[in-house]
This record gives C-alpha cells, sequence and structure tokens, in this order.
C-alpha cells in the first residue's frame, strides 16, 4: 500500500527538517503542473507500507494571497492525500494553531505534530497533549527535528489515520454565521464542489478562486460581506488563544519571545543591521574562498596528475580528447567544488538559524526605495545558488509589477556558476587580495541588481510601493545533519551541470579549438571566432581567447574555465602552466575588468528559459540580453580607463 502523505505547515517551523527525518536524501524535485513553485517529494517504508511524503510550499494561511498559498490550498483541495500533517512550532503556535483550524476545515485525516518539542522542555514549557487533542479532535504527537524524537511515532500515526483508525470529522463553530454558512452551503450545486463548508467559509472571507465561481449562485450584501472578511479570522484566532490556555503550563511563551527581542534589537537595529549584514556575508565569502582553498588546490593537483598519465600513452586524437578535452575541461571545473559546497554551508547555518528572514526585514529599507520588499529579497537571495532558481521563486510574489522587477535584476546576482571564473582569476592576478576582490564582486552585485529593479520599476511600472509583511521565526541551532542535507541538495546541481552541460559543452569547445589544424590553436576555428569578436572587446584590454571564452560562457558560465584551459593548455598540458599563459593575457586592470563583465553580461541559456517562462514574453528576455551586454561593456571600460590612469 502507497500512502500518500502532505506536510503542512508555516515558514520556519522546521517543517522541511521534519520531512529530511522522515526521508533523508531520498528526495527529489520538481514544478506543480502549471506553476514554477517548486514541490519536494520522497518516499520511505514503515511497516511494509510505503510512506510518498510531499512537502508542500510553507505558507501562513490559504488566502490565495500568493502562489505558495494557492498551491498548498488547491492540493488539499483538489486532490487529497490519504493523510496531511501539520507541523507547528511547540514555543510559538498561534499561527501554526490557525493554520491547522483552516487545514481541518479543508481535508479529513489531519494529524499535529508539535515540533521543536525538545527546545520547549528545556524552556520549562509543559504541552498538555490530550488537551491539544480535545481542542482540535485530532491525534497529535511531539517531535524533534532535531534530535528524532518522536519521528517513528509520527510514521506510526501516519499508517494508523490511512487505515482508518481516526476519522472523526471536526467542525469549528462559527457563532452568529453559523446560519448563514448553512444557507450559502444549500445554494452551492452539488456538482460544482463537494466539501460545501470549505467554500462557504472561505466564500465569506472574500477568496477570490471561489467568489468568481459562486457569484451567479450567491447574493450577499457588501456589508456583511466586510464584516464576516473581519471577523472569521479573530474567532479562529479566539479558538486558537482557547487552545494555548488550556494546553500550555510552566514557563511562559513570552520568554523565548523575550530572548529573540533581545537579539533581533541588534541584529535588526535601524543602523546596526545592514553592517553587521556585510560583515556576516564577508565572513561567509572568506570562509567559502580561502579556508576551504587547500582542498581545491589539492583536487587540482590530483587532475593535472590524472591529465599527465593520460598523455603518457600517447598523443593521437582520442588521447587528446580525453586529456585536453574532458579532463581539462570538466576537471578545471571540479576544482571548485570546496568552494560550492562551502557557501552552501554557510548559506544553510544562515538560513536554519532563522538569520536569513531578518535579513530580508533589515534590507527591507533599501528595497523600498528600489519599489521592492523585503520578500523580493529572499527570492533574490536564491540566485546566489542559482538564477533560475531566483526567477523561478518570483511566483510567490503578490504583486505582479514586482515580480517583474525582480525577474529582470535577478540575473545580476552573482550565481555559483560564476564562482570557478571569479576564483581561478583571483588565485592568478590577486592571491594575496583573494578575499577583499571576490567580497567587492559581490558587493557590485548587489548594487547593480538594486539599480535594475529600481530603474525597471521606475521606468516601467512609474514606482509603485510594495509593504513587507512576514513573521520573523525563531532563533535556532543548525544542526549538522541538515546542514549536510541542504549542503547536498543545493550543491549536487552543480556536480549534475558539470556531468550533462560543462561535459558536452568541454567536447564542443574541445573540437572547435583542435580543428581543422589539428591542435594548431592559432588557426582553429576557436581561434576565428574570437578574431571576429576581438576588435569589439579590444578596448576592455580582452584577446581573442577571452572573446571565445565568453562566447561559450554564454550557455553556462563555468564554460568559461574550461575554454581558458583549453586555450590555454594544450601544449603544456597541465593547468599550472596554463594559468601563467593567463597572465600573460591579461593585466590585473582588465582582469577585475573581466570579473565584471562575466558578473553582468548575458545570462546563461537555463535563466533566459526561466525568464521567457515566467514573463511570458521574449519581450523581456530581449531587454534582458540588450540590457545585461550594454551594463557589462559600459562598467567594465570605465574600469579599464579609470585603472589604467591610475595604474
Amino acid at each position: 500500500m502507497v500512502i500518500s502523505v502532505a506536510l503542512v505547515g508555516n515558514p520556519n517551523v522546521g517543517k522541511t527538517s521534519v520531512f529530511n527525518r522522515l526521508v533523508g536524501a531520498r528526495q527529489y524535485v520538481a514544478n506543480w503542473p502549471g506553476v514554477t513553485v517548486t514541490k519536494v517529494e520522497g518516499a520511505t517504508t514503515w511497516k511494509n507500507e510505503t510512506l510518498h511524503i510531499i512537502d508542500l510550499p510553507g505558507t501562513y494561511s490559504f488566502s490565495s494571497q500568493s502562489v505558495d498559498e494557492t498551491v498548498t490550498k488547491n492540493f488539499l483541495f483538489y486532490a487529497p492525500p490519504n493523510v496531511t500533517v501539520v507541523i507547528a512550532d511547540s514555543i510559538n503556535p498561534e499561527q501554526s494553531f490557525y493554520l491547522l483550524i483552516e487545514t481541518l476545515e479543508l481535508t479529513s485525516n489531519v494529524i499535529l505534530a508539535m515540533n521543536s518539542i525538545d527546545e520547549a522542555k528545556k524552556l520549562g514549557i509543559k504541552i498538555d497533549k490530550f488537551e491539544l487533542q480535545k481542542h482540535f479532535g485530532i491525534p497529535v504527537v511531539f517531535t524533534s527535528a532535531k534530535t528524532g524524537e518522536g519521528i517513528n511515532e509520527l510514521k506510526d500515526l501516519i499508517v494508523d489515520v490511512a487505515k482508518g483508525k481516526y476519522n472523526k470529522k471536526v467542525i469549528f463553530d462559527y457563532e452568529k454565521y453559523e446560519n448563514l454558512i448553512s444557507e450559502i452551503e444549500n445554494k452551492i450545486p452539488d456538482d460544482l464542489f463537494s466539501n460545501k463548508r470549505y467554500v462557504a467559509i472561505k466564500f465569506l472571507e472574500g477568496d477570490k478562486e471561489f467568489n468568481d465561481k459562486l457569484h451567479e449562485y450567491i447574493e450577499i450584501e457588501p456589508k456583511m460581506l466586510e464584516e464576516t472578511q473581519q471577523n472569521i479570522p479573530t474567532i479562529r484566532y479566539s479558538h486558537v488563544a482557547n487552545a494555548i490556555k488550556e494546553a500550555y503550563s510552566g514557563k511562559s511563551l513570552n520568554i523565548q519571545r523575550t530572548i529573540n527581542d533581545k537579539i533581533d534589537h541588534i541584529l535588526t537595529h535601524k543602523f546596526l543591521g545592514i553592517p553587521i549584514l556585510i560583515f556576516i556575508m564577508y565572513l561567509v565569502f572568506k570562509f567559502t574562498f580561502e579556508i576551504v582553498q587547500p582542498l581545491s588546490d589539492f583536487l587540482d593537483g590530483l587532475l593535472s596528475s590524472l591529465s599527465e598519465y593520460v598523455n603518457s600513452f600517447g598523443n593521437n586524437i582520442f588521447i587528446t580528447l580525453i586529456s585536453d578535452g574532458i579532463i581539462s575541461g570538466v576537471g578545471a571545473v571540479l576544482v571548485f567544488i570546496p568552494n560550492i559546497f562551502a557557501l552552501f554551508f554557510a548559506l544553510g547555518i544562515l538560513e536554519e538559524s532563522g538569520y536569513l528572514p531578518r535579513a530580508a526585514f533589515v534590507i527591507d529599507r533599501l528595497m523600498y526605495k528600489m519599489k521592492l520588499s523585503g520578500r523580493a529579497f529572499i527570492s533574490l537571495l536564491l540566485g546566489f545558488g542559482c538564477n533560475v532558481s531566483s526567477v523561478m521563486s518570483t511566483r510567490g510574489l503578490p504583486d505582479e509589477k514586482e515580480r517583474i522587477g525582480t525577474i529582470l535584476a535577478s540575473p545580476f546576482i552573482s550565481c555559483s556558476a560564476r564562482l570557478p571564473v571569479y576564483i581561478m582569476i583571483t588565485s592568478i592576478f590577486f592571491p594575496n587580495n583573494k578575499a577583499i576582490v571576490l567580497f567587492s564582486i559581490y558587493i557590485i552585485s548587489i548594487l547593480i541588481t538594486a539599480f535594475t529593479a529600481y530603474f525597471v520599476n521606475k521606468i516601467f511600472f512609474k514606482g509603485e510601493d510594495v509593504p513587507l509583511v512576514m513573521e520573523l521565526p525563531r532563533y535556532r541551532i543548525p544542526t549538522f545533519r541538515n546542514l549536510m542535507i541542504y549542503m547536498w541538495n543545493k550543491g549536487s546541481h552543480f556536480i549534475k551541470k558539470a556531468g550533462t552541460i560543462i561535459f558536452m559543452a568541454s567536447i564542443v569547445i574541445w573540437f572547435v579549438s583542435y580543428f581543422p589544424s589539428h591542435g594548431e590553436i592559432e588557426t582553429s576555428y576557436a581561434a576565428y571566432l574570437g578574431k571576429l569578436i576581438e576588435p569589439i572587446i579590444k578596448p576592455l584590454g580582452f584577446n581573442w581567447q577571452v572573446g571565445t571564452a565568453l562566447f561559450f560562457g554564454g550557455v553556462a558560465k563555468e564554460v568559461i574555465v574550461s575554454t581558458f584551459s583549453m586555450l590555454y593548455g594544450f601544449a603544456e598540458q597541465d593547468f599550472t602552466t596554463a594559468k601563467l599563459a593567463l597572465s600573460n593575457s591579461l593585466t590585473p586592470v582588465s582582469a577585475y575588468a573581466f570579473l565584471i563583465f562575466v558578473l553582468m553580461y548575458i545570462p546563461c541559456f537555463a535563466t533566459l528559459a526561466a525568464i521567457k517562462s515566467e514573463t511570458g514574453s521574449w519581450k523581456w528576455v530581449v531587454f534582458s540580453v540588450i540590457y545585461s551586454l550594454s551594463v557589462a561593456y559600459i562598467s567594465s571600460f570605465i574600469i579599464v580607463s579609470i585603472g589604467n590612469l591610475i595604474f
């Protein structure tokens, strides 16, 4: 028997951590049909049953104001799973219980998992499980994603609920509106909706989807509709307050709030918040680019030795393809795997600890100047991993103008694909100042992203203001297990690209650089291509090899490293001398200009495809290409012009 299980919860309650406890790394990510909000699924076996678990997008309610809320609501309403597990925060339960009430109205076979129970115990907070079961009418389990407490009990409950052991229908009393709810239920056609009570309640809350479908059947006075929209949530919160009053004892919940408030007073301070954020990000880059560098150097030496070993078998075309094409091309990118994983490890700490939402709050004042919100900052922050993810995540933004502005600004966030280029160039030209140079690149990335967002909103959307409304989660100590899963799930994407896109691109680049002159790079197809581009980029201090690398980098930015490795490494057949050859083609000034050009010029093909998919228009794709190339060229030209005057 396969039991489908949906995990529901507010953002930052540990829902994904519980999911990881249930299925570990045995998970896969896909898109919901018709939208690009991702769904994470996994499976595990328990008591001879297969549990197919879906980690639904985090949401505070089912108000359908964002695509995350709509996706979660529609999944539970139109394709209900066998079991729904609502993950609640034991220390901050109000919003979780509100979502639980909405879930109970929406679907049956619900389990309440009170997560972070270990932290509640440490704070002296006592929770009466049986009081919660009495108030909500469903089975309750105490869990800790950090320690694994209650996870097996949760699996037991899932199997029991799926087999019908708990099937009590829970109905919450909406007091004076009950008669009105019943009247609306009676007017809903039988063939339109099966869960008429839920639809009637959402109609009274002003849910656009249901209002559009029911307006021809139901008429209600605007004044009454305005009253129900205000009072129904209030009644739910009164249920929540009563449940907490009866079930909670011991130390007050205000203790944790006091601790959070004291930390937030510093980290989100009006004047100190942004300098602290900049310092934290600097430490992240310091760790990413310097602390783990010995691992990259070791991998570099290992691949160099492998290339030399393969070359020892001869000098025929097949050996050259393996050594100079595949090993040098793919290997030149793989040496940066430690740096990529280190970045995601550091970002995982910030996310797991609860700091990233604070970063959004801190940066919101600046985002407001750009006519964006701190919510858009979260989408942009995903761009440090991959611009495609950043563009896709904008589906969670409720305002269409803010969404388009964020999409067009996203490609300027420096993704992990650019990291190998940065590290290679800084290692050659700025060996004693790598962290500072890299940090400056990321600061420029943020500034040009901000400028682009402001420019797009000012020119196309007349700069309408977008407010930020979000709940800050509790601070948590990240667990090593969750950090490893987070790092692997994010970083493995880079390895997959190395085995597919970069592998194929390396073979193509080897072909155009080897033929028609059988290894004579100066007369190869790659040289012809680069020399066509050279007159355009020569004012920037770039030669034809750089032009060729930039051309192929349009496919994926990591390919720039592969191209350089092959264009400069044929004669010497090792990475070290290839790097020395590159240092003879660029000056430190033009090398820095090159870094800026790589940061800003045309988004990779995958990002352009995502822009087309999200905006539904080629207009924005063309704008992104022309705008990014123009900004990259002008910025690099300014750097070269000023740099040559100074140095």
